[in-house]
């Protein structure tokens, strides 16, 4: 097998140096990172952790994960290229089980493993060794990088959730095919960033319901009376959990306003470029 065929790329956010043990496993292949809002003397730093040769790009700003993901394609030379995080591991026979099997399905966009902490493995007859999914789990699977470049990349108005289930739905659209490979296993281990609980806590949150507001614009006709709808909810609730000391609810409530701004801001820009 031709390791030159295949690239590994991942997306960094302040995410501690040690976590990048994970990334020796790829030591065949080229490997490119781009972190976001590096420490001083990050790449450095991941160079002594690392025993291995690697593309480092960074910005001084986060710029969210669908562009650093497209800065990354972009820079991609091999003919297929695995998309993976730094708390995940996969092992060689598992990736090579990847590789094998959309070399050998021409019509196949992504492959996918199965993950053992969130898949319940179960013996299945299955001479071919894959399932046709219409949707994948985007923290690790392999692709066919012509044919993404083909139907577009990740949609840069999604900053960090939504953008792999849009880019699913379009892949669905076409003849494409997505397959879960069976006899590939992946682990996905528990990680923190570098910053505190409840930072990430309002960060994922603020852009999960960001995202989910821009995904239901793009595909569902999204009504304005529902976005005013979930901004006074959110402050009602937000009001009554802070009566009730109710730390977590009132954290979620407060990244859902911010989310349903930001998409705000999004939605008016997008109505004024039609005037």
């Amino acid at each position: 097998m031709n390791k030159k065929d295949v690239s590994i790329i991942i997306t960094l956010y302040k995410t501690p140096v040690k976590r990048l043990k994970s990334l020796n496993q790829y030591r065949k292949y080229p490997i490119m990172i781009f972190d976001q809002e590096p420490e001083d003397n990050s790449k450095e730093k991941i160079s002594k952790i690392l025993n291995l040769k690697f593309d480092y790009y960074y910005s001084k700003k986060n710029i969210g994960n669908s562009k650093s993901t497209n800065f990354l394609l972009k820079k991609v030379k091999t003919k297929y290229c695995l998309f993976t995080q730094a708390d995940i591991t996969i092992d060689k026979t598992s990736l090579n089980n990847l590789i094998l099997m959309i070399k050998k399905n021409k019509d196949v966009i992504f492959a996918g493993p199965v993950f053992k902490k969130k898949t319940k493995i179960r013996k299945k007859n299955n001479s071919q060794n894959y399932e046709i999914n219409n949707h994948l789990n985007a923290s690790c699977m392999l692709c066919d990088v012509k044919k993404v470049k083909k139907i577009g990349f990740f949609d840069e108005d999604f900053f960090l959730y939504w953008n792999d289930e849009d880019l699913m739905k379009r892949v669905n659209k076409t003849n494409f095919k997505m397959i879960k490979v069976l006899n590939s296993f992946a682990n996905h281990e528990s990680s923190q960033s570098s910053i505190n609980i409840t930072s990430i806590n309002v960060i994922r949150s603020m852009h999960f319901k960001c995202g989910e507001l821009i995904f239901d614009y793009k595909y569902n006709k999204l009504r304005f009376i529902k976005i005013f709808r979930q901004l006074i909810t959110n402050f009602i609730f937000l009001f009554i959990n802070s009566l009730l000391f109710s730390k977590q609810r009132l954290v979620l409530n407060y990244a859902n306003l911010l989310g349903i701004t930001i998409f705000l801001k999004f939605y008016l820009g997008k109505k004024l470029k039609l005037l």
